[in-house]
């Protein structure tokens, strides 16, 4: 693969996302950029806030200079006249209370002018395609979807190897749901705390395993979370190693979100052969296993039952297996060359 050519034909990709923390929409980035060839990386010298936006509707256009532009995360310039932006969500439109008011504002304007004057656009999701046309008035035939695939990392994991993550972790012998905790108020981590308390007094022996770290707090809403409860385990920011050994082991995944435009835990859950426990709204039906529970994020007593459900019932090595297959669906490399595609079709 070619990086940073330099050269007059290579496509240039604005590469802020990858000088922002962890997320998903890095990850994408990321994995599709590992697989593409003849490109050139742009990188600004600060990805964050107010300097971040000026060198990408500022700096980077000047520096394109009319080339073929990629922008793989949501922003971009917004004057480039040859350039291919790539969606994840409209969550700044549709959940505002999330976000900062200016956040909310700046992308809102940011998506709309990338809807009617980029070359194309791509979309991680058939709910965030729908939404575009909903909301902004975009063209179908503007806006592909591309799903997002399966980091190598999240595979079934043997029993020796998902009994040492357990002990290195500090998680007894006992069933366990794994969950996301983070201060994103989209992840909905207040109604798993809330529904786990109806759920340990069912299931006295079993634990909630946490795991994740703080989201940005310039940019999300302040919410507070607190986990005193001694049936719950915090585990806190750790590798996809040993997230995938927590998925293998685990009775469930428990992920009733309230916005996704993607939902690339449920898929790497799904790929470790674990249940899936996800909300019925947004893209999450689209990327959920046919035996996922699908539940109403904003009912409490429905997850609650969910989650006893899933500790209530043993797992078969059947099922797993039809999971595994499920996830195989969603393919980087399948990715990278529908990208490869709609750069073909679309860059003039």
């Amino acid at each position: 693969m070619t990086k940073n050519t330099h050269s007059s034909t290579s496509i240039l990709v604005n590469a802020r996302v990858l000088g922002v923390p962890s997320n998903g929409q890095k990850r994408v980035a990321q994995e599709i950029i590992n697989r593409l060839s003849d490109i050139e990386l742009a990188r600004p010298i600060s990805a964050s806030g107010a300097r971040g936006h000026l060198w990408e509707q500022v700096t980077l256009p000047l520096r394109a200079k009319g080339r073929r532009l990629w922008s793989p995360s949501t922003s971009g310039p917004i004057c480039h006249p040859n350039h291919i932006v790539t969606v994840h969500d409209i969550a700044f439109v549709d959940g505002p209370q999330w976000f900062s008011s200016s956040f909310a504002r700046l992308y809102d304007f940011i998506v709309a002018r990338h809807v009617s004057r980029a070359s194309h656009i791509v979309v991680v999701s058939n709910f965030t395609r729908g939404r575009l046309i909903e909301h902004y008035g975009a063209r179908p035939d503007r806006v592909t979807t591309i799903s997002s695939g399966v980091t190598k990392q999240f595979h079934r994991r043997t029993n020796e190897a998902v009994h040492e993550a357990q002990m290195r972790l500090g998680i007894p012998a006992c069933a366990y749901l794994v969950a996301f905790l983070g201060s994103d108020p989209r992840k909905n981590t207040g109604s798993i705390i809330r529904a786990w308390q109806a759920v340990s007094n069912l299931q006295p022996e079993a634990k909630l395993v946490t795991f994740g770290q703080a989201s940005n707090l310039r940019v999300f809403s302040n919410v507070r979370i607190r986990t005193e409860d001694p049936t719950i385990i915090n585990v806190g920011p750790i590798s996809d190693d040993d997230l995938a050994c927590l998925y293998s082991g685990a009775a469930g995944f428990v992920f009733p979100s309230l916005y996704e435009g993607f939902g690339l835990p449920v898929i790497e859950a799904t790929a470790c052969g674990c249940r899936v426990i996800t909300s019925n709204v947004t893209s999450l039906p689209e990327v959920s296993p046919p035996d996922a529970l699908l539940i109403d994020p904003s009912n409490n007593g429905e997850l609650a039952d969910a989650m006893v459900q899933v500790l209530g019932v043993e797992d078969t090595p059947l099922a797993r297996q039809s999971r595994i297959a499920f996830s195989a669906r969603f393919d980087w490399d399948l990715a990278a060359t529908r990208y490869q595609q709609v750069f073909r079709e679309y860059f003039s």
